[in-house]
């Protein structure tokens, strides 16, 4: 019981207040109209300069591990080798290049120039906050690559089944009520333009076909690319499977556990990546950020699989909706899950 309360807590600690931080700014934004352009910067203020703060400290404990990881492995007791300097070098950039990226998309002329390449309104706040918190998985991902998963799997403590459920669903839960906060629920949209706005519509029998369809072929595509990686000897880093084992594997055990496989996930990531973010980051970036999301794949076949599965699920919302899309992330993580049972 302590390990699911943990894992719970652990989710609303990392989430909680970036989901509060997004209820700011739509507020801010709820007071702008055409005439007071300015109005709610006050608000807005608040989450610039909190998120702001963070970037800051981040981007100066970066460069410092960054410049001087030698000194940081010696105050850890650690002889400064040439493999763990490069390491420590790699936790460092991944610490401040994206919080440098984050703080200059909050200049103007930096946000013009994006919006010639993502589908933003470069005055709008939600969008600027939204595209400078994306820098997060990008650091999420570098550290991780810097940290090892080698390191990572040997650190990483097996949880129970109970442990994992709940980890995978509150965090799921959570990215869920992100996306319908990040929107504008309960500050400047109603329950019903908020779904509209996420694409959550309701569909017809064949749609419902169709996204099973989907997703059991890109369950067989899945394996192709992942038999034909490993007959070409690159299936990238050798930990991802013990990691993903350790982290996942009592899910794989049980028909609860694969089917909170597909359902957590098409609830979570699909209203977070195909709702929220694909109207406004487009299909590209979006594909990206969904993959590299997945850093316990590290670089490896895995990755690239995701990837392609982004880039079907973005297609698909933007010829049906969102709700065909979780039909088909369901339907692909249920499909794999069943053919790794345990």
């Amino acid at each position: 019981m302590t390990e699911v309360i943990n894992n719970v807590l652990n989710n609303l600690y990392t989430f909680g207040p970036i989901i509060a931080l997004f209820y700011v700014i739509n507020l801010s934004e709820k007071k702008r109209t055409p005439l007071q352009p300015k109005s709610g910067r006050e608000i807005a203020l608040i989450g610039y300069l909190l998120i702001g703060f963070g970037y800051a400290a981040s981007f100066l404990i970066g460069l410092m591990i960054h410049l001087r990881g030698d000194s940081y492995l010696e105050l850890l007791g650690q002889v400064p080798s040439g493999d763990l300097i490069r390491k420590m070098q790699l936790i460092g950039l991944g610490l401040w290049l994206p919080s440098l990226l984050g703080l200059l998309i909050f200049i103007p002329v930096m946000r013009r120039w994006v919006s010639r390449l993502l589908p933003i309104d470069a005055d709008n706040r939600i969008h600027s906050f939204s595209l400078s918190m994306s820098m997060l998985v990008f650091m999420q991902m570098i550290v991780t690559l810097g940290v090892g998963l080698d390191t990572l799997s040997k650190t990483s403590q097996p949880q129970s089944s109970s442990g994992v459920l709940a980890m995978l669903w509150s965090q799921d839960i959570l990215l869920a009520f992100l996306g319908l906060i990040g929107v504008g629920w309960l500050s400047r949209r109603t329950l019903s333009q908020t779904l509209d706005r996420l694409g959550l519509k309701k569909i017809t029998t064949r749609e419902l076909l169709i996204g099973l369809a989907i997703g059991l072929v890109m369950m067989v595509i899945s394996n192709l690319v992942e038999n034909l990686a490993y007959t070409q000897g690159w299936m990238g880093d050798p930990h991802v499977e013990d990691l993903t084992n350790k982290l996942l594997g009592p899910l794989f055990t049980s028909i609860p556990g694969i089917l909170t496989l597909g359902l957590a996930a098409a609830l979570g990531e699909e209203i977070i990546f195909r709702g929220a973010l694909l109207p406004r980051f487009g299909l590209v970036y979006t594909s990206i950020l969904f993959a590299l999301v997945h850093a316990n794949y590290g670089i490896s076949a895995a990755t690239l699989v995701v990837f392609l599965l982004a880039l079907v699920l973005s297609l698909v919302r933007y010829r049906y909706n969102t709700t065909v899309c979780m039909i088909i992330h369901a339907t692909y993580n249920i499909s794999l899950g069943i053919l790794s049972l345990k």
